[in-house]
């Protein structure tokens, strides 16, 4: 007796059931009868999906699909490399003068440089009531004292710079006296005028040298120098 079911007349839901006899059926049903034709292999094959095993006919994902696992946007990143400036330099780079401090250095010496410009603010500002007229010869004491006794570099530069600025002022200073002592009135306007360009300058001279960065002042003779020692 045929155990095997007509395409008419299925055994249960075809559909779903992987029993030998359902899947004749859906065999027979889609490919019509053919007694010669092999059984095709049950579903899903024995051994799928167990653990350890492989199923047949494939092999590891990397070797059953080509490119897998080597897609050109799956590799290294062109921009996960190193960071800029961990290499060599670039061409053209240009190295920091001597005595730049970058932001992050000391606040010790960022304030005694910044110091250097604001103490001869400070000593025109009192001398001008015990000696008018005469502060201004003066001035250049405060950044001097800083130079001489500084430790660091970048103290010394600013401190180098606020002396030439003050030696520089007192030419005008000079002249503004002499005028003082003939036309007291036109003397008092020009200094004045020279303060207050002063206090412009030497103000930026210090926040620059409180954030770490080098100044040089726009008008500057520069009597004293850097030297190599």
């Amino acid at each position: 007796m045929n155990s095997t079911p007509s395409p008419e007349q299925a055994p249960h839901d075809v559909a779903r059931c992987a029993c030998p006899a359902c899947q004749l059926f859906r065999y027979q049903r889609q490919y019509g009868p053919d007694p010669g034709r092999a059984l095709p292999p049950p579903y899903p094959p024995p051994g799928y999906g167990a653990p350890g095993q492989e199923t047949p006919g494939q092999g590891p994902p990397n070797q059953s699909i080509p490119g897998y696992g080597t897609h050109p946007g799956y590799g290294a990143h062109p921009g996960y490399g190193p960071p800029p400036g961990y290499g060599p330099p670039p061409p053209g780079y240009v190295p920091p003068p001597p005595g730049y401090l970058p932001a992050h250095s000391a606040g010790s010496d960022r304030a005694v440089a910044a110091l250097a410009h604001w103490t001869p603010l400070v000593v025109a500002v009192v001398f001008a009531f015990v000696i008018p007229g005469f502060s201004v010869f003066l001035c250049f004491v405060p950044p001097l004292i800083v130079m001489t006794t500084a430790k660091s570099e970048y103290v010394r530069s600013h401190a180098r710079e606020a002396l030439n600025f003050q030696l520089t002022v007192l030419i005008p200073g000079t002249v503004i006296l002499l005028l003082s002592l003939a036309a007291r009135g036109f003397g008092g306007v020009l200094s004045l005028v020279l303060f207050v360009c002063c206090l412009i300058v030497q103000i930026m001279a210090a926040l620059k040298a409180g954030g770490g960065e080098q100044f040089r002042y726009p008008v500057c003779l520069r009597f004293v120098k850097r030297t190599n020692g």
